[in-house]
């Protein structure tokens, strides 16, 4: 367990933590997973303090059909914080472009750059090939729902990649530190919780989820985080998200 002076007075508080949250979501800079405009792929949340710093990284991977292609599939890391050099949120420079062509073909295809291309073998992934799955079969055992008959969208190839391929849609340590201290631990680790409907309005200072994170990141006690409700960051549960 990690526990960093809980007796000493901190230089922030989980009320302004929570403050800088709610401030992000209205401004459309914290995550909304049923974003109309992305698919959602996978999310991963990482914590950072010590007792004058804190950071939170929100990873949302998904596929935005406006950008289509590879241009299209990203990792968006909204970052928070009192020691970013970023407005708190996201931002062009918060977007990991990680995947592309591979020498054989073109992944998808080339009119509307929406679904797989049907002659491509492999990707490349983090510039390592990857090969690429054409079975309706094995996306249908994985729980995803294909919406057209003769094509693989995007999104769906994507989603297939779950949870094999995590850590390479993740970002990296590298990626991590060029934007929060390089000497600010690691608190906390989730990949599974329960997020707000921010396209409701919910804001995280309501959401409990945050509400404990934010006492975690404020006291360095892991043992605030005890959630009671079902995690709901998994893409099945936004099934708005880039349906626009």
């Amino acid at each position: 367990m990690n526990i960093f002076g809980f007796n000493k007075k901190q230089d922030y508080s989980a009320k302004e933590i929570l403050r800088q949250l709610d401030k992000c979501a209205e401004d459309f800079t914290f995550p909304m997973l049923d974003n109309g405009y992305v698919y959602p792929i996978h999310t991963k949340m990482s914590a950072y303090r010590d007792e004058k710093r804190w950071a939170l990284i929100i990873e949302v991977i998904g596929f935005n059909y406006r950008g289509g292609g590879h241009d299209g599939i990203s990792n968006c890391l909204h970052i928070f914080g009192n020691c970013i050099d970023t407005k708190p949120g996201t931002d062009n420079a918060n977007f990991l472009y990680i995947t592309d062509n591979s020498a054989d073909n073109s992944t998808f295809d080339e009119e509307y750059l929406e679904s797989l291309n049907p002659k491509a073998k492999t990707m490349l992934l983090r510039g390592k090939e990857l090969s690429i799955n054409h079975n309706r079969e094995f996306y249908l055992n994985k729980g995803i729902e294909l919406e057209e008959e003769d094509k693989i969208f995007v999104w769906e190839f994507m989603r297939g990649l779950e949870p094999e391929y995590n850590n390479e849609l993740e970002a990296t340590e590298k990626e991590i530190r060029e934007r929060i201290p390089s000497d600010l631990p690691k608190i906390m680790e989730l990949t599974e919780w329960y997020h707000p409907e921010c396209a409701d309005s919910e804001l995280p200072s309501k959401n409990e989820t945050f509400k404990q994170i934010a006492k975690v990141l404020e006291t360095g006690k892991t043992e605030f985080y005890k959630p009671t409700n079902e995690p709901n960051n998994h893409w099945k549960n936004w099934p708005d998200g880039g349906t626009l």
